[in-house]
């Protein structure tokens, strides 16, 4: 007998339950957009319970931290269970390497499916945590995001249980159909099994939710059922971290900028490389603008000690400046003033517009993409926020830039209303709530 799919609006003070392995203080961007929509939807009057990851001493500092913070979110972390050794980069010490290579050899035994998922070992407190806040506070809406995708799988057994539950699953990231989060080192075996957890999420909960329109697409086209189970709910722009606008400098200095995480190992040095050798070039052909011209890095979850040896060796590393990760209104006001903004996009996320770029967007900043043209760069170029290279263009592209020989067209009018936290949370409301 077909499932059918009642969708009950959210009231003005009902209590809402956010399941999200990364969520602040634990660092990390994914805990970034469910603290953003947690706050405004606190502000609205509903009691917001969280639960989460713990994670370890090591892995807090969320650069969000301050979003929740706002009174009516309440968090209920749990114990991570998952080794930080898997995910931890760069180990350090022989035990850290001995720990990883015994856990790579152990997991894959005592897990069924992708063992890299960091929810593998969640199960049983989850679901009793689950149980007992939905008793307990009469909550009857509960919102899964991933990845870790496994959470999606355990919370789809409550629905048996309690079929008045309204399940939404938030997809921020891909799941079967990619090679990231360790999809593609699984075995036939494993991938069948995931693919098997997949549908029974996409089949029980009653909407399905992604930033991402191919997401979207590719869910809708898979699962099929009712359209307006599949919604898209972007990436929203709260205008409380970006500051006042920056003061227009003269100083004829030409700042570069880039923000957020680097994925992509292999791409990234070829990124690098080619960052390098524009600068390279920069120096023999435009000696005066080299000097005028700096490009801080603020780079988030990865160690940077190499990646800096290989700027120094080349004697950029005044130029090319490695710093820690700031909070948003500090990184903001950072990219309010710079001339370019680059982003950095490895291939198997060339159609996903991450977080950071409708902030860009907003504050109107000439916004440079590097990587294969999908989504991402064809949006910036389309709507006249910015340009588009590949790696191999870079070298040659990025010193008639900042030599202004090739101008980057930005529509100071561009609307952008529909992307701000208010409205995409009313958005979430009234489509997926």
């Amino acid at each position: 007998m077909p499932h059918i799919y009642i969708r009950r609006m959210l009231q003005p003070v009902e209590p809402l339950l956010i399941i999200s392995h990364t969520f602040p203080p634990y660092r990390g961007i994914g805990g970034r957009r469910w603290a953003k929509f947690a706050k405004e939807l606190a502000r609205r009057g509903h009691p917001v319970h969280v639960i989460h990851s713990a994670g370890g001493k090591d892995l807090l500092g969320s650069l969000w931290a301050a979003d929740v913070e706002v009174p009516g979110i309440i968090t209920h972390p749990l114990p991570q269970r998952y080794p930080t050794v898997l995910f931890k980069r760069p180990l350090k010490g022989i035990l850290e390497k001995l720990a990883y290579h015994f856990w790579v050899r152990v997991l894959p035994l005592l897990v069924k499916g992708n063992w890299y998922d960091k929810s593998v070992f969640w199960e049983k407190q989850l679901l009793h945590t689950c149980r007992a806040l939905i008793a307990a506070q009469d909550i009857r809406k509960v919102v899964v995001t991933g990845a870790p995708f496994r959470l999606m799988a355990y919370v789809a057994q409550l629905k048996e249980e309690m079929p008045e539950l309204q399940l939404v699953a938030d997809f921020r990231d891909p799941w079967t159909w990619s090679e990231v989060y360790g999809q593609a080192g699984l075995n036939a075996e494993a991938k069948a099994y995931e693919r098997e957890l997949e549908a029974r999420v996409a089949l029980t909960f009653d909407c399905l939710i992604s930033p991402a329109p191919a997401i979207v697409e590719h869910l809708r086209h898979t699962y099929g059922g009712d359209p307006g189970r599949y919604v898209l709910i972007p990436h929203a722009i709260d205008p409380g971290e970006l500051g006042a606008p920056a003061a227009p400098r003269n100083d004829g200095a030409f700042r570069m900028i880039y923000a957020g995480s680097l994925y992509g190992a292999h791409e990234a040095d070829a990124y690098l490389d080619a960052v390098m050798n524009a600068f390279a070039h920069l120096r023999s052909a435009h000696p005066t603008h080299f000097h005028r011209t700096r490009f801080d890095l603020y780079i988030t979850g990865h160690d940077v000690g190499r990646y800096r040896e290989r700027v120094a060796a080349r004697g950029l590393g005044e130029h090319i400046r490695f710093h820690a990760p700031l909070p948003p209104k500090e990184i903001f006001a950072r990219i309010a003033a710079a001339d370019l903004v680059v982003a950095f996009i490895p291939s198997f996320n060339k159609d996903f517009l991450g977080t950071k770029f409708n902030e860009v967007f907003y504050l109107r900043k000439p916004l440079l993409h590097v990587g294969e043209l999908g989504l991402v760069g064809s949006t910036i170029t389309e709507r006249k926020l910015g340009a588009s290279v590949t790696v191999a263009q870079l070298p040659e592209e990025l010193p008639q830039i900042i030599t202004s020989e090739r101008a980057i067209e930005v529509d100071p009018h561009a609307d952008l209303s529909s992307y701000l936290l208010a409205n995409v949370t009313e958005r979430l409301m009234q489509e997926a709530l």
